[in-house]
């Protein structure tokens, strides 16, 4: 009786070596292959690096605005306070000293919106605005099309509300007094584009 308490250990390991070595002959067929399939996607090192993502994070394209106004220190001014105060969303392209000179430019540079001094020797803002609206650029080119249907917003110290409506009734979206507060200035820009969105996707 001894003897088999001794020997059981010896017994137990002998049979577990068995074991072992039975399933390791069973299973030595089976290879483990590499998987075939290609690395997702979102694991590639465009991924990590943050490539993928730069076109999903990519800033509206800003809105190219054209300045019209007879005197160089006005056109300086607003020059500058849009460079400042909306530099994330406008892109001044065009500064034009004059009716005549801005019809001109309208029949080769597309616009999204011109801001409109009114008190202007030649074509005042009102006449160049009803030029636009009607295409007569007093030249041989006819405007772009875009820009005959640009929101065009008054920057003026005629703003009296008689004068408002005129600026309405000939095409105008808005009026913005001089001196100009940045407040509606902004609140300006933003509700004559949010119109023209509401028209292009309507």
């Amino acid at each position: 009786p001894t003897s088999l308490l001794h020997d059981q250990p010896t017994l137990q390991k002998t049979y577990l070596n068995k074991t072992l070595s039975s399933m390791s002959n069973s299973f030595s067929h089976l290879a483990i292959e590499p998987p075939t399939s290609p690395p997702s996607p979102a694991m590639s090192m465009d991924s990590i690096n943050g490539d993928d993502f730069e076109d999903q994070l990519q800033q509206p394209r800003k809105i190219k605005v054209m300045i019209i106004d007879d005197n160089a220190i006005n056109l300086s001014i607003l020059s500058r306070l849009l460079g400042k105060h909306f530099a994330d969303t406008v892109q001044l392209i065009s500064v034009q000293n004059s009716g005549l000179s801005a019809l001109d430019q309208l029949t080769k540079d597309e616009v999204d919106l011109i801001l409109m001094d009114i008190d202007m020797p030649e074509l005042s803002g009102v006449e160049t605005t009803t030029a636009i609206r009607s295409n007569n650029s007093h030249t041989e080119h006819s405007i772009l099309e875009q820009n005959k249907t640009v929101p065009i917003i008054a920057v003026t110290t005629s703003d009296a509300e008689e004068q408002r409506e005129l600026y309405r009734q000939v095409g105008m979206a808005d009026c913005v007094s001089k001196p100009i507060a940045i407040p509606k200035l902004r609140m300006a820009i933003e509700e004559a584009m949010r119109s023209v969105h509401a028209v292009a996707t309507g």
